[in-house]
């Protein structure tokens, strides 16, 4: 593993362009080019996590300065996951998903994080049939809620219904997550 952790511009254009471009006014795209990300220019090949984690943080607080904190970012997890589905690669996972359903969706999520960014290692756990711990090295952000919200999202788009994903720990970096689901939708 590199010793500079980068998010790649795969990440940033996901979440930032794809998902929240036409959400972002022009207040917006201000305060994100001061903590440097410029919208109006081509993106950078990969950016240092500590300034991706400012954009998170700035966006969260400018889109939903409503929420706490840790639900907000909570919810910028779940944009994530949905920009995600806007790329080429996202669309493919989107099809795949259903057919993977939710157990095997969390076996490959190492390898999608892993396609934006240079750190991500994810572990799993089984303890039931549809009750899984997940083990991050890094969430991505400074609250645990974002891996939360994406974990959910994720398993939604796998096929899960009632799904539960509770922070069983965060150390400010690495985070372990229980993860719980009743049923699927069949197709």
């Amino acid at each position: 593993m590199s010793e500079h952790k980068l998010v790649f511009a795969t990440a940033v254009e996901a979440l930032f362009v794809r998902e929240l471009g036409a959400n972002l006014t022009g207040v917006g795209r201000r305060l994100l080019r001061e903590v440097g990300l410029d919208l109006d220019q081509p993106l950078e090949v990969a950016y240092p996590l500590a300034q991706w984690k400012r954009f998170v943080s700035t966006a969260s607080a400018l889109l939903y300065p409503h929420l706490s904190s840790s639900e907000a970012h909570w919810w910028m997890g779940i944009h994530f996951v949905e920009g995600y589905l806007q790329t080429s690669v996202g669309r493919v996972l989107a099809d795949l998903a259903p057919v993977l359903g939710p157990r095997r969706m969390l076996e490959r999520i190492g390898a999608d994080l892993s396609s934006g960014n240079n750190f991500s290692e994810v572990r799993l756990l089984e303890h039931g049939p549809r009750y899984v711990e997940l083990w991050m090295n890094d969430v991505l952000d400074d609250h645990s809620s974002f891996a939360a919200g994406l974990l959910l999202r994720a398993q939604q788009m796998a096929g899960a219904r009632n799904v539960h994903v509770d922070v069983w720990s965060f150390d400010g970096t690495a985070g372990t997550f229980l993860i719980r689901w009743r049923d699927t939708v069949r197709s």
